[in-house]
């Protein structure tokens, strides 16, 4: 890691924040789709503004919005540094490095992530409406806030109850962030002439088909962390593949994709443009020697 190694840390968190406001009410959708009843993205999208208003597309967004900034600094944070690691005395990373730096930032950010997801989780399924979960009425739970619902997690099952899904979210995170960085270095570096708009498209892009790739992962980790904690429906991951196949068939593993799609590209569009920009700031403020703003445009 070099004397400027944290600049990758602060350009994360400024990006991560970018994402998140731009992503919550899609993503709000998504996770009702997933853990709920079946019903289309424009009905849930109805039925969240007539019952529940605006603020309704935000629930759960408190806490992700201070923890945003952490995961992400710690993802490009971890990123970066391991990409300039891994391709040192190279005249330019390797897709494998990248991949590997990209896998890196993921397992870098997922402790920080579990419960994030978790109590984001938690609170999104919070419902106004009756029988919108899909199990004869609305949530068993009802949080004050994100808080008091990280201290119920806590009081029924300790650090292990934090964590719910954690097995799962590896994978889904590891993989993800993977094809995530790879994806977007290789549609930038295709591009002659970095842009901001080139770098908001191929974060986009980036995004839509890194989620794609492991969308049945997200179904499995988001219906293990909204399950009921008092009396659990599923034992384990794979109990939850089991009976939720049973239940719907192999289309309930591609529930929430256009949402997931529509959220996405803005969401990882915003992220890769914020932290980018940022970063590219900094650099030039600080002075950084050898450096080159547009050619860290597309090697960060």
């Amino acid at each position: 890691m070099d004397k400027d190694s944290w600049i990758d840390f602060v350009a994360g968190w400024i990006g991560g924040c970018a994402g998140l406001l731009v992503g919550q009410p899609m993503d709000t959708i998504k996770v009702r789709q997933q853990t709920m009843t079946k019903m289309s993205s424009v009905s849930f999208l109805v039925r969240i503004f007539k019952y529940e208003g605006v603020r309704g597309f935000y629930k759960g967004m408190g806490f992700p919005l201070l923890a945003a900034g952490t995961l992400n600094s710690l993802f490009f944070g971890v990123y970066g540094n391991s990409l300039r690691w891994l391709s040192e005395g190279k005249a330019r990373p390797s897709p494998a490095d990248v991949m590997l730096a990209g896998c890196a930032g993921g397992v870098a950010q997922l402790f920080v992530a579990c419960p994030v997801d978790l109590v984001k989780i938690k609170m999104q399924i919070q419902v106004e409406s009756p029988r919108e979960d899909g199990r004869g009425g609305s949530s068993s739970n009802r949080y004050r806030g994100p808080t008091a619902c990280l201290q119920h997690m806590y009081k029924k099952g300790g650090v292990a109850g934090c964590y719910t899904g954690f097995n799962t979210m590896f994978f889904r995170d590891v993989i993800a962030s993977g094809v995530y960085m790879a994806m977007y270095e290789w549609l930038v570096d295709y591009n002659p002439q970095p842009s901001a708009a080139c770098t908001a498209w191929s974060g986009g892009v980036a995004g839509v088909i890194s989620w794609a790739t492991i969308l049945p992962l997200d179904v499995i980790k988001s219906r293990i962390q909204a399950d009921c904690t008092s009396s659990p429906q599923y034992k384990n991951a794979w109990d939850c593949v089991l009976k939720s196949y049973k239940a719907d068939g192999v289309r309930v593993f591609t529930r929430g994709f256009w949402m997931m799609s529509v959220r996405a590209f803005p969401a990882n569009g915003a992220i890769l443009l914020g932290y980018v920009t940022s970063l590219n700031m900094m650099r030039t403020l600080v002075g950084t020697p050898g450096q080159d703003p547009q050619a860290e445009a597309v090697f960060v």
